[in-house]
């Protein structure tokens, strides 16, 4: 049973228990959970000490589908992508792994997936799961690229965007980044494979970004809080294309159940400790 008890050092509070707890000081909290080596980032509350080796950077649907302008054109997605690289290869040396967790649909799917999720996707485009989208063109293709079927794994359109998949395949070759496929806007709902890989590599921290702010990150990040981990959303890495509103609701609450950082901070955090 967790529970918040006077440590050692004066004025400091332990939630939680012998393996799994919370450090609150004046200085911040710190959820290393005893590491030896660790990170301190400025949020927008306390700052944070997190341990490199039990956090995950977790980038939710970079995908064509999510992106690309002949598909759900999302212009904040894609201006998100300079900073995004930037600080994955920052995690990267740091020892942070990247997780890039993808929607992707398999033929068992079209017989499981619930009635009110299948309306949700039809709302978009008109189109259910394992549905041709079409073709495309892009940019040094001489012919249109058959999009394949809708978030189907191995199709385009479930690939990710632009200048990310060789990019995240560079890192999952350098065994620094995983790819996890999930079939619900959230990562964490049910059964799903990233919960599983989180538990097997022990982490606690999750830092998350990616589309939709406020849809598959928030659901994914939320169901991680339900679930005890810690959860920071970096702010610049999370995006919408949806009213500012929903982007400061979003905040608030992750504000309430965890914290908001920014790139910049958590790249500036991981140099610091680096030094």
């Amino acid at each position: 049973m967790g529970d918040a008890t006077v440590t050692a050092a004066p004025g400091a509070l332990k939630f939680g228990n012998a393996y799994n707890y919370w450090v609150k000081t004046d200085a911040g909290f710190d959820l290393s959970r005893g590491s030896a080596e660790t990170i301190t980032v400025k949020t927008t509350k306390d700052p944070i000490t997190i341990a490199p080796a039990r956090t995950a950077l977790v980038i939710i649907d970079m995908q064509n589908y999510f992106l690309h302008e002949k598909c759900f054109d999302n212009p904040p997605g894609r201006d998100s992508v300079p900073i995004m690289m930037e600080t994955v290869q920052a995690c990267r040396k740091a020892g942070i792994p990247v997780v890039w967790c993808n929607m992707g649909m398999n033929e068992a799917d079209r017989y499981t997936l619930p009635p009110s999720y299948l309306y949700m996707s039809y709302l978009r485009d008109k189109t259910t799961f394992n549905k041709s989208i079409g073709t495309v063109n892009v940019d040094g293709s001489a012919e249109p690229i058959d999009m394949g079927g809708k978030l189907i794994k191995g199709s385009w359109n479930a690939s990710l965007w632009g200048p990310l998949k060789e990019f995240a395949e560079e890192g999952i070759k350098a065994g620094t980044d995983v790819h996890i496929w999930k079939n619900r806007f959230s990562a964490l709902c049910g059964h799903q494979p990233l919960e599983l890989w989180l538990q097997e590599n022990q982490i606690t921290t999750t830092l998350w970004g990616g589309v939709m702010t406020d849809v598959c990150v928030w659901g994914s990040m939320i169901d991680a809080y339900y679930k005890g981990y810690d959860i920071v959303m970096v702010n610049e890495l999370a995006n919408t294309t949806n009213p500012d509103f929903v982007i400061k609701t979003a905040h608030r609450n992750t504000e309430n159940w965890g914290w908001l950082t920014d790139a910049k901070s958590l790249m500036a955090g991981i140099e610091k400790a680096s030094a």
